[in-house]
């Protein structure tokens, strides 16, 4: 079907913006997939370019602060060292003093709570509460009209809208007042930050979104493609569906494995799979790269057998 393009690492996001300006220029809509946060960056701001160089994006952009989302789980967020020094701690829901979308920075982590630091104030977040804020950190974000954003958070907003996590949104213009007026009408309060470019997304981030083309980038870092994800992903696109490869035969051998953990029984019964080592080898990195570790071990092995054969050999002319 000629879905398939195969790329080097090198020029896989530039291809992506060509076909990313190509379906913008039948008046389309897209989106990109990608498998890590740092190809999600990497290929919002090769598109971002692409667009703005054909003149496609307004001409005027607004830098502002964007807060780019740090996912810490409740634990994690008991630890000062996944703080940022410049992170940004904002509530989603009210906690004691504290109104949704209120920001704060952290001043302190106790036995039984976090305390953070709110226009002066300090409020006291309970550790069974820790679900009602966020961490994230200020990333400096051009916008003009035009520009596609990915909300990152639920809101109401003043002129009494609301927005929701994992939207993408079209930007109408940028007032002056740091409103962002919205395509569809919306306006961002000046104080509603949490958003990213919206031209790439994760494979989680995908679920629930339809659009026209789902532009698919695959990475060879991690076997981060599955069966469920694969359906995922390629089940978003209306009208079709690309997907941009370094590796086909990899690809292919990572859309028939299954995503489903296994659970300990399975693992302990009679008919479990094998455990051995080429199998969690092929189960975190593929066949293909199984097979070439496999390879190295037995080198490696033959190359210790040969070294002690040497020795024994040694000891015997010594007659030790």
């Amino acid at each position: 079907m000629g879905a398939v393009v195969p790329c080097g690492l090198g020029d896989q996001a530039d291809k992506l913006a060509d076909e990313y300006l190509r379906v913008a220029e039948q008046d389309a809509s897209a989106v990109v997939v990608s498998q890590t946060w740092a190809e999600v960056h990497r290929v919002n701001s090769r598109v971002r370019d692409a667009l703005k160089s054909k003149g496609r994006l307004g001409a005027q952009d607004t830098v502002v602060q964007a807060l780019d989302k740090l996912d810490l789980t409740n634990a994690q967020k008991r630890d000062e060292r996944f703080y940022p020094p410049d992170a940004v701690v904002v509530f989603n829901q009210k906690v004691r003093q504290a109104e949704p979308g209120a920001k704060g920075k952290l001043a302190g982590i106790l036995k039984s709570y976090v305390l953070v630091e709110v226009n002066g104030r300090f409020v006291t977040v309970s550790n069974k509460w820790l679900d009602r804020f966020t961490v994230c950190q200020p990333r400096e974000l051009p916008v003009a009209p035009g520009d596609r954003l990915h909300l990152k958070s639920n809101r109401r907003l003043a002129t009494g809208g609301r927005v929701i996590n994992g939207e993408l949104v079209t930007v109408k213009s940028v007032r002056a007042d740091g409103r962002i007026e919205l395509a569809d009408g919306r306006v961002l309060d000046k104080e509603f930050r949490e958003f990213l470019p919206g031209y790439a997304v994760t494979s989680y981030g995908s679920q629930g979104k339809t659009v026209d083309y789902v532009l698919f980038s695959d990475s060879t870092i991690k076997a981060a493609t599955n069966a469920q994800q694969w359906y995922v992903t390629i089940s978003r696109g209306r009208r079709g569906v690309r997907i941009f490869t370094p590796d086909k035969e990899q690809l292919r051998e990572n859309v028939a494995r299954s995503g489903h953990r296994p659970l300990a029984i399975e693992l302990a019964g009679h008919n479990a799979p094998r455990r051995d080592w080429m199998f969690q080898c092929m189960l975190r990195f593929g066949r293909r790269a199984a097979e070439m570790f496999c390879r190295l071990q037995r080198a490696r092995r033959h190359r210790r057998l040969i070294m002690e054969n040497n020795e024994h050999k040694t000891a015997r002319m010594l007659g030790v």
